[in-house]
């Protein structure tokens, strides 16, 4: 992967980093490269930094032990203010306390020093492009849900429309199909919709793929990371996920996705299913 300046231009990060020869190292380079860079020296001063500036900070780069409050600490109280800040945590120390904290944080990357600068660079531009399209996302879907909350009290008070209405959704459903590659599956992984689109770039008739599982997909990536996985993910963070799969087409042709997987719930509050969108990596 190459990295493109004009995209590192536009990223604004935050790094925390107690030792003084790494930090002026790391900030003569940093300056240069990115949009902006805001520098801590403590888990404290990182806090306050990160809470006056969130809204223009996408990714956070902190070493763990450090004066003050530890870099552990730091992003449990910064998950408070946004739990879907990306984070790449760099330290000397790779013992299972430090990982398994990490991983109870969601931690996206856990890089051991010495750092390797082009290595995580790449880390940096990879999450804060996912981190902006899961915003995206999160921002369309809200946005969804508003308006359909919308339309349904519309319908209540105006029930001459209904007809109306339900030809629009049949119209959207129509375009939907027609234009975009979806799949519905239900909590345990049965396929129980896809769209034309899919069926027909795929070559798969019905009965080859609903009611079969999503992991019978041809997947060759999937060794690395299963939809199990990533189904598995989304119940425990609660969000919608973005992963990479290199999927197999009936004539064994091999195409890359950059797959969404958004939850659904009952009216308990319990996953009932996922709506998955694919997008074309070219």
């Amino acid at each position: 992967m190459n990295l493109d300046t004009k995209l590192l231009k536009t990223i604004t990060i935050m790094y925390v980093e107690d030792d003084p020869v790494v930090m002026n190292q790391t900030r003569s380079l940093f300056e240069k490269i990115f949009k902006k860079v805001f520098f801590a020296d403590n888990g404290r001063d990182g806090l306050e930094t990160y809470t006056t500036y969130k809204d223009e900070i996408e990714i956070i780069v902190t070493d763990i032990n450090m004066p003050e409050l530890n870099g552990i600490d730091m992003i449990k109280q910064i998950n408070e203010i946004n739990s879907d800040i990306p984070v790449i945590v760099t330290t000397a120390h790779t013992d299972s306390e430090h990982l398994l904290n990490a991983i109870e944080l969601n931690v996206d990357k856990y890089i051991p020093k010495p750092v390797l600068v082009k290595n995580l660079t790449l880390n940096i531009v990879d999450l804060v492009s996912k981190y902006r399209k899961s915003k995206k996302i999160e921002t369309l879907a809200k946005g969804l849900v508003q308006q359909k909350t919308l339309e349904e009290k519309n319908n209540q008070e105006m029930e001459s429309e209904l007809t109306i209405k339900r030809a629009l959704v049949k119209y959207y459903e129509t375009i939907i199909d027609n234009f975009v590659f979806s799949l519905s599956i239900d909590k345990t992984g049965e396929i129980k919709k896809a769209s034309s689109k899919f069926m027909q770039f795929f070559e798969y008739d019905e009965n080859e793929i609903i009611d079969k599982n999503i992991n019978d997909l041809k997947c060759e990536s999937c060794n690395t990371e299963s939809f199990q996985q990533v189904m598995l993910k989304a119940i425990r963070t609660k969000k919608t996920i973005i992963s990479t799969h290199n999927l197999i087409k009936k004539d064994g042709s091999k195409v890359m996705f950059d797959i969404t997987m958004t939850p659904y719930h009952d009216n308990q509050g319990f996953v009932d299913g996922y709506t998955l969108y694919l997008d074309i990596l070219l």
